[in-house]
């Protein structure tokens, strides 16, 4: 089956508030659906990169490194930026961890106590807070908090999906 390529999704913007319960659901989930997805993986599946592309691990760990970069852009929100903080489009920090060289289970460890952290930090919020926008350097375009979470989970799919893609590859 084709995938989309991340960078070349367009994301429908203008999330309603009230959707957020929903999405909160799916951000608080991916921990455990990445638990789930990877832990049942011998380790040489886990570590394998094939023609260059990450492995499982590299995905794990991806999720994990960005959970800085999410919380920045609340910050930025909370500070009434204009402007989101630019994500590393060429994602050196993932590249640059050598996350096949770390236990998983810390990677897992690590990641569920980032999100509960956002997840915490998000729930916390009013309609008003949710509501606040500020410009995405990648979209070119403005969003709002609860647009912002409908893209976390979007990506935290993605990235799942592509775990899933690589444990088939592997069987």
């Amino acid at each position: 089956m084709q995938r989309r390529i991340w960078f070349e999704r367009a994301f429908p913007l203008g999330i309603a508030t009230e959707a957020c319960p929903d999405i909160m659901e799916r951000l608080r989930g991916t921990p455990l659906r990445l638990a789930e997805r990877s832990s049942r993986s011998p380790l040489r599946l886990l570590t394998r990169r094939t023609g260059g592309a990450w492995s499982i691990q590299d995905h794990a760990g991806h999720l994990l490194d960005l959970e800085a970069l999410w919380a920045g852009r609340l910050d930025d929100f909370d500070g009434g930026l204009e402007s989101l903080r630019p994500a590393d489009l060429e994602n050196r920090a993932t590249w640059e961890a050598e996350h096949n060289s770390r236990a998983l289970g810390d990677l897992l460890a690590g990641f569920q106590g980032a999100r509960s952290e956002l997840v915490a930090r998000c729930e916390g919020m009013g309609e008003r807070e949710l509501a606040r926008t500020a410009f995405h350097p990648r979209l070119r375009q403005l969003m709002t908090v609860a647009d912002l979470l409908f893209f976390v989970a979007e990506h935290d799919d993605h990235h799942l999906a592509s775990i899933t893609q690589l444990i088939r590859q592997g069987d």
